[in-house]
């Protein structure tokens, strides 16, 4: 079995003892951890394209820095 599979597993035993407050909690905090792990992808994505960004123009400068005889 996978370690997915084995967690479902126990998720499903926790559903049939789980109060509907309790699933409704459990959802809510299920999507509050995806919208974290989406702003988190959308942060580092913004992040490596300002990196590229400040490499081009870094590069691009150093080109025309270069000196010939």
């Amino acid at each position: 079995m996978t370690g997915r599979q084995i967690v479902m597993q126990r998720l499903g035993r926790a559903v049939a003892r789980s109060t509907t407050a309790d699933l409704q909690r459990a959802a809510q905090f299920l999507e509050w951890a995806a919208q974290v792990r989406r702003g988190c992808s959308q942060q580092r994505a913004a992040s490596r394209q300002a990196q590229y960004r400040r490499n081009v123009e870094q590069a691009e400068q150093r080109a025309w820095d270069r000196r010939f005889d």
